[in-house]
């Protein structure tokens, strides 16, 4: 779908048919401004010519209307290739307009990075020789990619933090618009636009103006027109009703079609697969996707570019969505705990080497002993790993955050047996014990196993992990309690570091030790645990609950899900570590009640 009302039609000239009128010869610069404005007129043409790129037909399109419009959004599913095109569109500006500035931010380094990094796919590619002598120096940094270009430059960094306030730039192109703090976009992004870049030339040809008018030779009628040039792409899947990105294309729909004229012009391209091209569809992924009902909202949103409510799921989007910390606002996610607070984790491991098994998955909780809630604010998710890195990672967790509980998948438990008798934990005199606690019984018996666990219990000596059977009544009473604790904001979510700007230069100046975590630098440590958070919203907005033959419950992912054999399919570890999380949360302030009285509190309506 193409948003394109008639205000913003313009007159347009067929450059193909003007040029065959052309007679004779012409000079070098008649020449060279014919063949400008062909290109600049067959936009397909001339990315194969420079580049190698063969477009599709509603690439080109698209190219054009981000051409054409100050505001562009590209609502697109699944594998249509948003940073595809918006990268052919970062060259074409650059070749087109000499001296533009792009700036390509996200709400991580690594988003942005990504379309640079298709940048430099494109020029370093077979056919693409005449596109590489467009690109001059190149520098990246941590926090930085430049590339020259055409007197200009093409740079990506992240959002996070004061850096892109900074910035002068003509075009802002933003890969994952849905995830963007809302406060960023109004404070910093969009005043970023309302100012021409061009101020000097400007004021220059109004005092050339102001000049003749004086001398008589120009009337007030004849100044120059000067034209919006600034322009902002959007980039993003789709999401649900209640987010800002809805709200956001609301907005600009009713601009487009609104009667009223202004100096901004917007341009909404919105595109499931079923509008690409036959051979840039993968029919085995979507005949599996279509396998868990076409109607249902998760292949809506990612493959059919439709917006949602996300009423249809267990745990309700949007009300984890009113669980979450507001962006600017603490707890935000952390790469280290703070000494004063006290958290809890959970693990979920898996052994495969694979990379298309599940997660080995941990979630922290950091816990507020007024209100007997928690919040997540670090995770760990990675398939294929090996066993050793895990107890790097978990070495890493007991080294910087003050756990108080640990609660692990009985099926894994050999994993700390495994990182008691490493050298990181032993040279540290850092030991994990197992407390034999059954954390499913009820009313009078569970009343036993809490004054058990409360005799047991031993921060000082490392009692403090138990073991969880997954049976089916454990899955029923755990996730009818998480559903609970979401219902009735009993657990949170953190907001992101990377949108909070203190936050964000606290965590950057923390000394971590990144040869336990995988991550090359703090920024990607931090945009990782951001990322995470988000992704166990998802996982836990994807589950079904469906009743079995024999009468029990089943919570997973939908059928076409779960059948993905793919490096990248949809996991549930993260929402299984939160559910485990949550429940050793609810088993810990259970223990540390002063009340024996204490009766199970799986089910909503015991939560007050």
């Amino acid at each position: 779908m193409l948003y394109s009302p008639e205000k913003y039609e313009k007159p347009l000239i067929n450059i193909n048919e003007e040029l065959m009128k052309i007679k004779g010869d012409l000079n070098d610069k008649e020449a060279k401004i014919t063949l400008a404005k062909f290109l600049r007129s067959n936009l397909g043409i001339t990315t194969e010519l420079i580049s190698g790129i063969k477009l599709a037909p509603f690439q080109e399109v698209t190219l054009k209307g981000l051409f054409n419009r100050n505001f562009s959004m590209c609502v697109w599913g699944r594998g249509c290739g948003k940073s595809f095109i918006a990268a052919v569109y970062c060259f074409l500006q650059c070749i087109f307009e000499p001296n533009t500035k792009i700036l390509i931010a996200g709400p991580t380094f690594r988003t942005a990075r990504f379309i640079f990094e298709n940048l430099e796919k494109f020029v370093d590619s077979k056919g693409a020789e005449l596109l590489a002598q467009a690109f001059g120096a190149k520098s990246k940094r941590n926090d930085q990619f430049r590339w020259e270009i055409n007197g200009g430059t093409i740079t990506a960094i992240p959002l996070s933090g004061e850096k892109i306030r900074g910035f002068r730039a003509n075009v802002l192109v933003l890969d994952e618009y849905l995830l963007l703090p809302e406060d960023t976009i109004k404070t910093v992004l969009m005043p970023f636009l309302v100012a021409p870049q061009n101020m000097k030339e400007r004021l220059e040809v109004r005092e050339m103006e102001d000049k003749l008018i004086e001398a008589g030779k120009m009337t007030e009628g004849e100044r120059l027109v000067f034209e919006n040039d600034s322009k902002m792409i959007a980039l993003s899947s789709a999401s649900y009703t209640f987010e800002n990105l809805y709200k956001t294309y609301k907005e600009w729909v009713d601009h487009i079609y609104s009667k009223e004229t202004g100096d901004a012009t917007y341009f909404i391209s919105q595109m499931g697969y079923e509008a690409l091209p036959d051979y840039m569809i993968d029919h085995t992924v979507i005949e599996e996707a279509q396998n868990g009902g076409q109607s249902h909202s998760s292949f809506q949103r990612e493959y059919c570019a439709q917006f949602t409510d996300g009423s249809d799921s267990y745990f309700s989007a949007k009300k984890m969505y009113e669980c979450t910390i507001p962006d600017g606002q603490s707890p935000t996610t952390l790469i280290k705990g703070k000494p004063s607070e006290k958290y809890i984790m959970a693990i979920d491991p898996s052994f495969s080497n694979s990379p298309t098994s599940d997660y080995f998955a941990m979630s922290v909780l950091e816990l507020d002993d007024e209100t007997q809630q928690g919040t997540l604010v670090h995770s760990y998710a990675v398939a294929g790993g090996d066993l050793k890195d895990h107890i790097k990672y978990m070495y890493y967790i007991m080294s910087h955050f003050n756990i108080e509980m640990i609660c692990i998948d009985n099926a894994g438990y050999q994993f700390i047996d495994s990182c008691n008798e490493n050298s990181l934990f032993t040279q540290d005199k850092i030991n994990m014990s197992f407390i034999d606690f059954d954390s499913t019984k009820e009313e009078a018996d569970y009343v036993k196993e809490l004054r058990k666990l409360r005799r047991e219990y031993s921060k000082e000596s490392g009692r403090i992990v138990f073991k969880q059977n997954f049976s089916t009544d454990f899955i029923r009473k755990a996730n009818e309690h998480l559903q609970a604790c979401i219902d009735h904001k009993k657990i949170w979510f953190a907001s992101k570091t990377s949108a909070n700007s203190a936050a964000f230069m606290s965590q950057t100046g923390e000394k971590v030790k990144l040869q336990l975590t995988g991550e090359q630098n703090v920024g990607d440590f931090i945009d990782t645990q951001d990322s995470l958070v988000y992704q166990t919203k998802k996982q836990c907005s994807l589950v079904e609950v469906k009743s079995t033959a024999k009468g029990t419950q089943t919570f997973d992912l939908p059928l076409h899900l779960k059948r993905s054999t793919s490096a990248t399919r949809a996991r549930k570890d993260n929402y299984t570590t939160l559910m485990l999380a949550n429940w050793a949360l609810k088993s810990y302030y259970d223990m540390k009640s002063e009340s024996s009285d204490i009766t199970s509190t799986f089910s909503p309506v015991m939560i007050q």
